[in-house]
């Protein structure tokens, strides 16, 4: 199980780097992850979206990617939804807000916390059997996942 999950990864970042330059892969990695609180000071950049992606990790790069296209020191994650990502597979997609912090604002590393968690749905559950359509398929999951998280808070 092991060795097969070294080889997943391995694709998955080979995937990754044929598609960016290292530049866009580094700009990337170099936005942090915060909390709302701790981007106080901050100048809000934009409202960024990821792609929809198989694993979370995906879609988090692809907003910080987004975020650091713009200028952004940082990322706020406000939702996260279902996407139709090919015929029968849901992947997840991340809204979020960019910061730009000046130097000594805004944390230095992502705390656990400014994740969000999300469990992918599976496609039989959103789209249906394919003999009809679900219970529920005219949802915009985004607003959806938006209204969720206003009702949380």
């Amino acid at each position: 199980m092991k060795k097969l999950y070294l080889v997943s990864v391995s694709a998955l970042l080979l995937g990754l780097t044929g598609c960016l330059s290292e530049t866009e892969i580094k700009a990337a990695n170099q936005v942090i992850t915060a909390l709302p609180h701790e981007v106080a000071g901050c100048t809000f950049i934009a409202d960024v979206d990821s792609y929809g992606s198989a694993i979370m990790e995906n879609a988090r790069f692809y907003l910080k990617l987004a975020a650091a296209e713009k200028g952004a020191t940082h990322v706020v994650e406000q939702f996260a939804y279902p996407t139709l990502i090919a015929a029968r597979t849901i992947g997840v997609a991340l809204s979020g807000r960019a910061y730009r912090c000046p130097e000594g604002l805004g944390p230095r590393l992502a705390a656990p916390k400014a994740f969000k968690q999300y469990e992918i749905p599976s496609a039989d559950q959103l789209i249906g059997d394919g003999e009809g359509l679900a219970s529920t398929p005219n949802i915009d999951w985004r607003k959806e996942a938006q209204r969720q998280a206003a009702a949380e808070n």
